[in-house]
């Protein structure tokens, strides 16, 4: 159904001031943003509420369409975008939803529901179809990556994006990385555009899968993927990482010892994610560099950093360590 226009008073400006005039009426508190911008004829129409006599700008009267509340903010649901792949954790009413949703989103092709929490060995969801069309597989793109998912059978957040980048943005173009718990490779595949080397574990076959295609889909020839356990292949490649990422919340403290034996003789860093209470932080920090110490390593310096909030008083949480010979 289309959306009916509405007759609004708007400054009228050159469109090459329209930005800088925008933000101005916003910060005032006069852009009414229930409300969209029109353009015509190289000019902006930009909504505006208050008193005329408050602004030094024309105003015009010009049709307006309403600008409608996100999805999110209009039915109270929160739900994730995974390529054209939407998911949101199922509830009465989500029909009607995933129709709105594909309706307001034309970059949404497939509407999915989690009908349960993260579980088993491969933390994935329950999922069951809602709307549109029938597959679970689909390209997600980030920073310039693009990454084959099968969100049915492998455990992906896009939630994540800003905290690979980060990483990205960390290492060095010298660098060997080791992405101990690879999934389908956004650590790996946005590493393997910076670093000499980029190695890969994943022991969920599917994932596996995955990986293999968006090591290909990337034109990348510097990973070394490999499907197992990590505990079963980091023995392999004891010394040769200059950087491991340990993301694997609930569990990472089983595999630190691993993590630590593949730095090279020289050190290097471990980013090792968890999720914690918040008054659980000290004591996870001086765990872990009891732990090194055993291992004939010292931790240098350490920074933690929460990702995002997880559950009420949870964060999931990266610890930076930096870790040298005793």
């Amino acid at each position: 159904m289309p959306v009916s226009t509405k007759k609004k008073l708007c400054v009228s400006v050159p469109k090459r001031e329209g930005e800088r005039v925008r933000k101005e009426l916003k910060e005032l508190g006069l852009l009414d943003e229930s409300y969209g911008i029109e353009e015509r004829r190289s000019r902006l129409y930009i909504p505006f509420k208050g008193e005329a006599d408050e602004l030094r700008y024309d105003l015009e009267p010009c049709a307006l369409k309403p600008r409608l509340r996100p999805l999110r903010k209009r039915l109270g649901i929160r739900y994730d975008v995974i390529g054209d792949i939407a998911i949101i954790d199922w509830f009465d009413g989500i029909l009607a939803a995933a129709t709105e949703l594909l309706k307001t989103r034309r970059d949404i092709k497939v509407v999915l529901a989690a009908v349960s929490g993260v579980g088993g060995q491969y933390r994935l969801k329950d999922l069951v179809f809602v709307a549109g069309e029938r597959r679970t597989e689909t390209v997600h793109k980030e920073y310039g990556s693009r990454l084959r998912v099968d969100v049915a059978g492998v455990y992906f957040s896009p939630r994540l994006a800003t905290e690979r980048h980060r990483i990205a943005e960390l290492a060095q173009s010298r660098e060997t990385v080791v992405d101990m718990f690879a999934g389908v490779g956004p650590f790996t595949i946005l590493l393997a555009k910076k670093v000499k080397k980029g190695i890969a574990f994943e022991k969920n076959p599917k994932a596996f899968r995955c990986l293999k295609k968006n090591i290909e889909l990337n034109r990348l020839h510097n990973v070394e993927a490999c499907s197992g356990d990590a505990k079963d292949l980091a023995p392999k490649f004891i010394g040769a990482a200059d950087r491991v990422i340990m993301n694997l919340p609930h569990s990472a403290f089983n595999f630190l010892y691993d993590a630590v034996t593949m730095l090279s003789e020289s050190g290097g860093f471990v980013h090792y994610y968890d999720v914690k209470p918040e008054n659980e932080f000290p004591r996870t920090i001086e765990r872990i560099k009891e732990a090194v110490g055993r291992f004939d390593r010292t931790v240098e310096g350490t920074c933690l950093k929460k990702v995002r909030s997880y559950a009420p008083r949870q964060y999931h949480v990266v610890l930076d360590i930096k870790i040298s010979p005793r």
